[in-house]
């Protein structure tokens, strides 16, 4: 089970609604802090809503990627949603540390979805994100850490950080 407010109901059946019958797409959540959580083959490849950082944010505050290099990547990629491929191309990020930053970008933006007060949502069939594919998280290990952090609270566990605390800085280690 995905937990969260009584008023996200209809997201958390939607959720698993499009798990299990695989579906691609991005499913549109309305409300505050509103957002959307965008699907391959029924699993969450990323996630973002203006109440978290999504990964440009996170990288860019972490100094692991330069801000002028981030937005170059982002606007040769954006339109050919292949924005995952030009970090790992030109050696800005490893493939296991982008990994982890989606799934922490997934994990923060939708707990901060599952909270809203109001989530009426909209599935939008194919729709992809800029990042393009990138190892994404399933919805069961979601639910997990969703769970989680309901129970703890960003505030009393410092490795699900609330959403204006800075990501911890990674550096790469050259095992990627």
């Amino acid at each position: 089970m995905i937990p969260g407010s009584p008023a996200t109901a209809g997201l958390r059946r939607q959720l698993i609604e499009l798990g299990e019958s695989a579906r691609t797409g991005a499913l549109h959540v309305g409300g505050r802090p509103g957002g959307v959580l965008y699907l391959v083959a029924g699993r969450i490849v990323y996630a973002e809503t203006p109440a978290s950082p999504g990964l440009g944010d996170r990288l860019v505050a972490s100094g692991r990627v330069a801000a002028a290099t981030w937005q170059a990547m982002l606007a040769e990629g954006r339109g050919a949603h292949r924005v995952g491929r030009l970090l790992l191309r030109d050696g800005a990020i490893g493939q296991n540390e982008l990994a982890l930053r989606v799934v922490a970008a997934i994990a923060d933006a939708t707990h901060e979805l599952m909270q809203s007060a109001e989530a009426p949502v909209r599935f939008v069939a194919g729709e992809r994100h800029w990042l393009g594919p990138v190892d994404g998280a399933g919805l069961s290990a979601l639910g997990h850490l969703t769970a989680r952090r309901l129970r703890v609270g960003p505030s009393r566990d410092a490795r699900f950080p609330g959403p204006a605390a800075r990501p911890p800085t990674m550096t790469h280690s050259g095992c990627d």
